[in-house]
């Protein structure tokens, strides 16, 4: 029985995703209506320019996860990436929300692809080598859960951060009566956010030293056109490709919500910035919190894919029904849906540690460790579903008569805008539960997986002891 991890590596492993998770939250919620209402740049473009860079970063993971598989130095394959690419993302995230006066829309989009896609390229170079070390520091399936539990508790307060400090800063600067204000809050926001982006990688790095391991020794050299034939064999994997794609469709829907979130409460229910992130996202972020303890118990108990398939499907019913149902200037209502939906939502950290028990499938058929392969071709599915939504919301903002620049909306406006928000997201998470369902890895057939795995490793260490 292997040494069992302590609390303070499974914290220190998941302190790097503060940092980005805070920049992800604050892009998701915080950038399309920045560009499109205080830059100036249609909906449409906006969405456009967002897409494109999310998919350029979807494209790199793979490569990513590749390289670090077979990394070699005195510090492990993962760990080594994880400071520098912090770094590139501070100095990127700045200049993010700190555009040039520009006129044209053409300057404009330019310059928000060319800044998206360097911030996107340096999250790749933290978080695809991060989230393989998730899955290679613990062994056991339970423990797996839990080093996944913790990485996702540090990102909920990460996300957290992301969510409520712009909209702090700008409660402190003057409110949101001016497109300057909203700015300068954001430009703020920025700069406040570089300490813990690269002081969370630190911790990561320092806490789980020992825990790395270096690649292999080999005589192939890293080719890109190997690693991208490598990424569709990962897409091969019967076992893999529906959890995949359950993830991919269910994230479309929820970087809809994410990005038309702020839309939808100030143009639908008459919500201010402060109101809706202090009293509807702030709520929904801490019960989420609070589920994640609920959701690794449930898995210990019936299973991973049972309690994700309940948290799934019930986010899908809830979205579809209340959303359209509340009237302007409701504040019950949203904070119930916040309550119970962020509880449904915790079921997400079950998702992660069933990508782990698919890499030990693979390493059985194959006798390769490839868990950055796999994280990387994970990592690579929640940006395309990025892009996807972020392009679906501002089409959709533009389809349902959007008018950039005004400070109301006519009632038909948010109408539409309750629809794309309720049973347009509900019908993602309730599609991508359907898929789930169809996984064929059950955790039975898992545990008897790392049954056969335990038995080949003892057998490769006899073997060693005794050559030698």
């Amino acid at each position: 029985m292997p040494n069992r991890l302590r609390w303070p590596t499974k914290l220190g492993y998941g302190s790097a995703e503060f940092g980005v998770v805070a920049v992800e939250t604050l892009l998701q919620i915080y950038l399309l209506k920045f560009y499109n209402t205080v830059v100036g740049l249609p909906a449409l473009w906006t969405g456009v320019a967002i897409a494109l860079a999310i998919v350029w970063d979807a494209v790199s993971d793979p490569i990513m996860g590749g390289l670090s598989d077979r990394t070699r130095s005195r510090w492990g394959k993962r760990r080594p990436y994880l400071i520098p690419g912090a770094l590139a993302l501070a100095v990127g995230f700045v200049f993010l929300f700190d555009p040039p006066t520009l006129e044209s829309n053409l300057f404009k989009f330019v310059f928000l692809l060319v800044t998206y896609v360097f911030v996107n390229t340096a999250m790749t170079v933290v978080t695809v080598p991060h989230l393989a070390l998730g899955g290679e520091i613990s062994f056991d399936r339970d423990e797996r859960t839990e080093v996944f539990g913790y990485r996702r508790l540090v990102s909920i307060f990460g996300s957290l951060l992301g969510l409520t400090l712009p909209a702090i800063v700008l409660s402190v600067i003057g409110g949101d009566g001016s497109a300057e204000n909203e700015q300068r809050s954001r430009d703020i926001a920025s700069l406040l956010l570089t300490v813990p982006i690269v002081l969370s990688a630190v911790i990561t790095v320092w806490s789980t030293r020992g825990h790395d391991r270096p690649a292999e020794p080999s005589d192939e050299p890293i080719r890109l056109v190997e690693l991208f034939k490598a990424q569709f064999g990962v897409l091969r994997n019967a076992a893999f490709y529906p959890l995949l794609l359950a993830f991919v469709v269910a994230a479309v829907g929820r970087a809809i919500n994410a990005s038309i979130g702020l839309y939808y409460y100030e143009f639908r229910l008459g919500l201010s910035e402060e109101t809706t992130v202090g009293k509807v996202l702030l709520p929904f972020f801490l019960f989420f919190l609070a589920s994640i303890a609920l959701w690794v118990w449930l898995s210990r108990r019936y299973g991973k894919r049972g309690p994700a398939l309940v948290g799934v499907g019930g986010l899908g019913v809830l979205t579809i029904v209340v959303y359209p149902l509340f009237p302007p200037g409701s504040l019950v209502g949203p904070i119930s849906m916040a309550v119970f939906g962020g509880i449904l939502a915790g079921a997400i950290v079950l998702l992660d540690s069933m990508v782990a028990d698919v890499v030990d499938l693979d390493e059985l058929k194959t006798g390769r460790a490839r868990e950055g392969l796999y994280f990387g071709v994970w990592k690579m599915g929640t940006k395309l579903s990025r892009a996807i939504g972020i392009g679906l919301a501002g089409a959709m903002l533009n389809v349902i008569g959007f008018e950039e620049g005004a400070t109301t909306q006519s009632a038909e406006v948010g109408w539409r805008l309750a629809l794309v928000f309720g049973p347009m997201v509900g019908l993602f998470f309730l599609a991508g539960g359907w898929v789930l369902s169809k996984a064929p890895l059950t955790d039975a057939k898992h545990r008897r997986v790392q049954e056969l795995l335990v038995r080949r490793r003892k057998r490769r260490k006899d073997q060693v002891a005794a050559s030698t």
